[in-house]
């Protein structure tokens, strides 16, 4: 439509439709900043009059709230047949697919990597800007900040991503790390579809590519990691966030309650009679 012709109708009737079809109010307003930010400088250049973004009504968060959903990773089985094809190189995006299950970036976070973003020498790499996809999903740009304020992070780099990192450094002209065949910034689109490749020649099921991040986290989970420190690393706002996504590795934490109440008992009880072990109950 001619910027002179969109009303307050018509970007209120936007936002409904987003959250009508299950976009979460972070989605629903980042939508919002790329809508009202060329109708605020024709404002601001007096080619409309005014405004008609200001007062559009956002839904409330708890009419958007997404129904909870268990967190889904490859079992190390799934992961070892998968890697046997990413690690042929036969596509463009099979290495950023390596590199988010061995940082645990988000999908958007590794297409928006940069080699100023990466610092091999100190085995680490920064987050600070995402690929931001519009609504219809058919385009895309780099939003030069992260999801959050919690999602701009330094992530240490594993051996295995040093390596990967430094083959890809000595063959790169571009500015950005993950690129297509012809040159440009590895798409959304892309990566989809060799994802979708990689796990069909695997013999796997494909997941989504957020799965890596999962699969990441799953993986620091039975490695013994805290629970701060992957919260961390994900770039989640608050350690609650993080143990919602995984609840279903954590557990309902009975035993470890059990364990607190009923331990310290047992261990006063021996003191007591003298005994090395503890026959109760």
């Amino acid at each position: 439509m001619p910027i002179c012709q969109i009303t307050s109708t018509h970007i209120q009737k936007y936002v409904n439709k987003l959250a009508g079809s299950g976009y979460g109010l972070s989605t629903i307003k980042k939508q919002m900043r790329i809508v009202t930010a060329p109708l605020k400088q024709a404002a601001a250049l007096h080619q409309i009059p005014a405004n008609p973004a200001v007062g559009i009504k956002l839904p409330a968060r708890c009419n958007v709230q997404k129904g909870k959903q268990q967190a889904e990773a490859y079992s190390p089985e799934e992961q070892e047949a998968l890697l046997r094809v990413l690690n042929t190189h036969s596509r463009p995006g099979f290495a950023a697919i390596i590199l988010m299950t061995e940082t645990g970036l988000r999908v958007g976070e590794a297409l928006a990597l940069q080699w100023k973003d990466i610092q091999i020498s100190r085995k680490r790499l920064i987050v600070r800007a995402t690929v931001v996809r519009l609504a219809n999903k058919k385009q895309s740009f780099v939003q030069d900040c992260a999801k959050s304020e919690s999602s701009n992070r330094t992530i240490p780099l594993t051996p295995k991503a040093v390596f990967l990192l430094s083959a890809l450094a000595r063959q790169s002209s571009s500015e950005w790390v993950f690129v297509g065949n012809d040159g440009k910034r590895l798409s959304y689109e892309a990566l989809r579809w060799q994802t979708k490749c990689a796990c069909r020649d695997a013999g796997i099921q494909y997941r989504g590519e957020h799965v890596f991040r999962h699969t990441f986290a799953t993986n620091c989970y039975y490695k013994g990691m805290d629970i701060k420190i992957l919260s961390r690393l994900l770039g989640h706002a608050d350690v609650n966030i993080t143990y919602n996504v995984y609840i279903h590795l954590f557990g309902d934490g009975f035993d470890e309650m059990y364990e607190a109440l009923v331990g310290k008992q047992k261990r006063r009880l021996r003191r007591i009679c003298g005994l090395k072990k503890y026959y109760g109950p």
